[in-house]
């Protein structure tokens, strides 16, 4: 994925340095793919920014949740350590029984670095490769998204419902306002997946409406 990111944000006229610091300070998988495919579609630096902000939200949630899991952990580590926050890497450490912030920061800082050299490897090797290849990295964005979202819909037919749901509005929103239909259909599907999608599907089995002490996801502290 950092090689057809790479490729994408050659193709969308970034340098090959501006390229690989994007994955060095802003480190956010999807978000970068999004911002290249934007860039090349000529979208404003507003509407990139904004639609960056809603789509990486989800990364307060899970450094919450990672904090929550390592209370010990000092502040300045923990400021450190929330820009390595990536979908794959927290899902792996929430999944641990008993970790520390410094395991936490060995895994995700491992998933950061394979990033940054994929970056450079595809900034390296974009021009040696056929041209059927280069554009092949085109689809990208497309082919992460439904790695993500597959296994979540296969359990859930209210998920199915919602993405659809997101995705028309998306279509029908961007013949009338263009490049921000990306982050109306987002905030509109969000709202929207309040009502359709109850807790459980979203916690796994381990929510329970009567006890929020045996969730094995963020836990909250109790206030004596």
């Amino acid at each position: 994925m950092g090689i057809g990111y790479a490729a994408l944000a050659i193709k969308a006229g970034l340098t090959p340095f501006q390229t690989v610091i994007m994955s060095v300070l802003i480190y956010a998988g999807a978000g970068q793919i999004m911002i290249a495919t934007m860039l090349a579609q000529g979208a404003t630096l507003f509407a990139i920014v904004l639609t960056s902000f809603v789509l990486n939200l989800r990364y307060f949630v899970m450094n919450a949740c990672i904090f929550n899991k390592v209370e010990d952990a000092p502040l300045p580590v923990r400021i450190l350590s929330s820009h390595l926050a990536v979908d794959e890497s927290f899902a792996m450490f929430m999944l641990m029984e008993e970790s520390s912030i410094w395991t936490y920061i060995g895994l995700a800082g491992f998933a950061w670095v394979s990033w940054i050299f994929g970056a450079i490897i595809g900034v390296l090797i974009l021009n040696l490769l056929p041209v059927i290849v280069a554009n092949s990295f085109n689809i990208s964005l497309y082919a992460l998204f439904v790695a993500l979202l597959v296994p979540a819909v296969k359990e859930s037919k209210d998920l199915v419902i919602l993405v659809i749901l997101t995705a028309i509005l998306n279509f029908i929103l961007q013949l009338f306002i263009g490049n921000w239909s990306l982050i109306v259909a987002t905030i509109l599907g969000a709202v929207a997946g309040m009502y359709i999608v109850d807790d459980e599907t979203i916690l796994g089995e381990s929510y329970n409406k009567d006890d929020d002490s045996k969730s094995n996801s963020c836990k909250t502290k109790e206030v004596q």
